[in-house]
This record gives structure tokens, C-alpha cells and sequence, in this order.
């Protein structure tokens, strides 16, 4: 007999939700974190999507440590001399609250201890080896060489799942999977926030940029968004590019974001509270493993369960919602006391008849645009000389748009068939 029903490894949105599900339900369960307190690895943009919470705590809205509901969303490119941008705003964003700003040290927190207060296990600071087989199904997880036993096991321990790779349940990760995140949380009076942003009580806004100007061909997102009295403000640094540039280090584009002319006023006189960098997935779904087998599940960012489309950044609704999904699997099982891999099999049926692997669906191949030249090259360079010849007065006469389209497009690097044709390809994918 197992010592648990079942084993989550990972105490973030994922394994927390999976957790407070499962217990809920009258299941035994053992929540194991690494970090002590949860949260205090963790490094996120900081929005969160979706209600999908309430599915687990129905009043998320009143207790979670939410910082303000976005009713700004903006997205932007920047040059090195410009910032062209879309500032979206819409009182629909105030009247159906979907999504918010939150720091993950204090959100954490409150979804495992609402885990333990739901009646699971929670341990902190233990850092599990690999799962435990035998005769080639899961049958709990190991940790310097003692085995604790349970019915079925689900991994959720982040976007390096070394556990899961450890134990040869997914390839090791590569450049093309992940990219690294560096993040900063500044300190700021909540009134200088709300000026600056032009903000009032609770609302928020969340940003995305793609650092048009970095030197050398390396590629990078930048995300600010505002908290109660702190700004979160971060880029997200194709891996690929650095390996490849051994003189360009990611701190230096943090640098160079945050002191950028149209970025660097609105932390101006900040502190910085927080600095921490991780593994950010964005593989899309060519990343996502097998998401079960006998006697486990793999959830959240250790199944690259994360989408961005340069747009919108979705990571811990994903969390969430796979989590879920893998408890609900787990008590199915335990109903018929099967956890073999066909019956668990249906944690994948689940996602795939969720929002979850269908969007993922959807934009198969979204970070072919997100990390190509045409976005991070061509269409910021584009976009600054179209605007400034439509805006600046010269005296002289007004070309046309289409001229100055062209002429936009000569200074490139790329030719006007190369254009057009990676132009649709983007389309299509977006």
C-alpha cells in the first residue's frame, strides 16, 4: 500500500492548484517544494489570465494577493531613438476583471498554504531527486536514496523540470525550448505609479515591447507592468542568440532596456526590491512532452505549457488549468484504482478538449515570428522612419504613404519578396 494517493513535486501555480484539488477531494496528498517559502525562486511577468481559480477557491478574487486588474494593455516596438506603441484601454477591462498583476513570493504562498489548509502535506526546502520505478511505473518519487511511495506522481516543478528529465520521463531542454527571463521589482509610491501610468486605485497595465535595437543580432522582449507599490519590469533573451555571441550577456540587455530613453522614466527614483532570473518556456507546443505514462503526469511549465505571441504572454493560467486537469485525472484513477498509462492517458484528453493545448494548437509555430528578424529587424526599423516621415514637418512636401512605405523597406536587409513572404507567414500564425 502507498504511503500517499499522490506525490506533486512543485508548490507553484501548477503543483499548488493540483494540490488543493486533490485534497479537497479526500485525497492523501504530499506537496514537495524546493524552495523555502514557495515562491522564493519563482520568476514570472507577473500577469495573471483567466478565472481560473475559481474552479479552486471561489473567492480568489477577495483573498488571493492580487496587485491591480489590468485596464491598460499595451504592446510595443523600440528603436534605439523611438518607442511606437498601442495603448489599448476599455472599460469592458474594468467591468470583467481577467486579468492581474501579481508577484509570485506572495502568490505562491498563498496557493500552497491554501493546499495544506485544504489538507495536503507540504513540505519545503527539499529538492526531489527523480521518480521512483518499479517495473517501469512510477511508484513515488526519491530523495537522497529514500523512497516515498504513492499511487501516482505529478510533476510540476517549473520550466527546468530536471526531475522529469533526470528520470527519463522528457528530452532534456534546449535552446530552441526556453529562453531566459530576468525580471526586477522596483519600488515606487503608489501615487507616483498611478501618475505615471495615468491610473486610479486598483487598475494596472501590462506591457510587452521587442528591443528593436540590440547590436549584434541578438533578440529580446521586454514585459513592465505595475504592481500596488512596485514595478515589475523584465526581458525575455533568445537563448540561441546569446550561445551564439559570447560578448552579449543578458544582464547587459536588461541594462540597456531599462535605461532606454521612453522605458527608463517610469522607474525613475525606483529601488530595486527584487532581481532574479530563470527559465522562461517558449518552445510552444513542438516542446510539449509526453504528458503522462504509468503511474505520472506533467504539468504546468514542466510540460512547456506556456504560450506568447509577442501580444500576450500566458503562462500560469496554462499552470493552473493543466494542474487541475491532472488532479481531476488522479481521482478518476482512484475510483477504478488504475493508474496505468491508458487510463491516465485522459489527463491528455483533458487538455486537449481545454483552451490549453488548443491555443497551442492554434498558433503552432508562433515562435517562428516571435523570435524571427522580420519582428526584431525589419518591422521596428519599418515602423520608426513610416511614423516620423507621416509626423515630422520638414517644411517640404508630403511624400506618399506608399513612398515611404518602399523606402522603409530598403533599409531592412531584407528584400521585398523576403518581406511579403515572412509578413504572411506571420499573419498566418498569429
Amino acid at each position: 500500500m502507498s504511503e500517499f494517493d499522490a506525490i506533486v513535486v512543485g508548490a507553484g501555480p501548477a503543483g499548488s492548484s493540483s494540490a488543493i484539488k486533490l485534497a479537497s477531494s479526500g485525497l492523501n496528498v504530499l506537496l514537495v517544494e524546493r524552495s523555502d517559502p514557495p515562491g522564493s525562486k519563482s520568476v514570472s511577468g507577473g500577469i495573471l489570465w483567466g478565472n481560473e481559480l475559481a474552479q479552486i477557491i471561489p473567492d480568489w478574487e477577495k483573498t488571493a494577493p492580487m496587485e491591480r486588474y489590468v485596464l491598460s494593455k499595451g504592446t510595443g516596438l523600440l528603436t534605439e531613438d523611438s518607442l511606437i506603441s498601442i495603448d489599448f484601454r476599455s472599460k469592458k477591462f474594468e467591468k470583467n476583471k481577467t486579468g492581474y498583476s501579481v508577484l509570485r513570493a506572495k502568490f505562491d504562498q498563498f496557493l500552497a498554504n491554501k493546499a495544506k489548509a485544504s489538507g495536503a502535506t507540504l513540505v519545503t526546502g527539499v529538492t526531489v531527486d527523480k521518480v521512483a520505478f518499479k517495473d517501469k511505473k512510477v511508484i513515488g518519487v526519491e530523495q537522497d536514496g529514500d523512497v516515498i511511495t504513492s499511487d501516482v506522481v505529478i510533476l510540476a516543478e517549473g520550466a527546468n523540470p530536471r526531475v522529469a528529465i533526470d528520470s527519463g520521463l522528457r528530452k532534456p531542454i534546449g535552446d530552441r525550448d526556453v529562453a531566459i527571463g530576468i525580471k526586477e521589482v522596483v519600488k515606487l509610491p503608489e501615487a507616483t505609479i498611478n501618475e505615471r501610468f495615468n491610473l486610479r486605485g486598483s487598475q494596472g497595465y501590462a506591457g510587452e515591447y521587442v528591443l528593436g535595437f540590440l547590436p549584434d543580432g541578438v533578440k529580446a522582449g521586454g514585459f513592465l507592468y505595475t504592481n500596488k507599490d512596485t514595478i515589475s519590469i523584465g526581458v525575455v533573451v533568445n537563448s540561441a542568440d546569446l550561445r551564439a555571441n559570447n560578448s552579449v550577456y543578458s544582464y547587459n540587455i536588461m541594462e540597456q532596456f531599462v535605461t532606454h530613453p521612453f522605458i527608463a522614466p517610469y522607474i525613475e527614483g525606483g529601488k530595486v526590491d527584487e532581481y532574479s532570473a530563470h527559465l522562461v518556456c517558449e518552445g510552444g507546443i513542438q516542446s510539449v512532452p509526453r504528458l503522462s505514462g504509468d503511474g505520472y503526469m506533467i504539468a504546468g511549465d514542466s510540460a512547456s505549457l506556456s504560450f506568447s505571441n509577442g501580444l500576450v504572454i500566458q503562462g500560469m493560467n496554462y499552470a493552473i488549468s493543466s494542474g487541475i486537469a491532472a488532479a481531476e485525472t488522479a481521482i478518476a484513477a482512484r475510483s477504478k484504482n488504475n493508474y496505468s498509462a491508458d487510463f491516465l492517458k485522459s489527463y491528455d484528453d483533458r487538455l486537449s478538449s481545454s483552451y490549453v493545448l488548443e491555443d497551442m494548437k492554434t498558433f503552432k509555430g508562433i515562435e517562428g515570428v516571435t523570435w524571427s528578424n522580420l519582428m526584431h529587424r525589419a518591422v521596428p526599423k519599418m515602423a520608426e522612419n513610416v511614423f516620423f516621415n507621416l509626423f515630422y514637418e520638414t517644411g517640404q512636401p508630403k511624400r506618399h504613404l506608399y513612398e515611404i512605405l518602399l523606402e522603409s523597406s530598403a533599409g531592412t536587409g531584407m528584400s521585398k519578396s523576403q518581406l511579403i513572404m515572412e509578413a504572411y507567414r506571420a499573419v498566418r500564425r498569429m
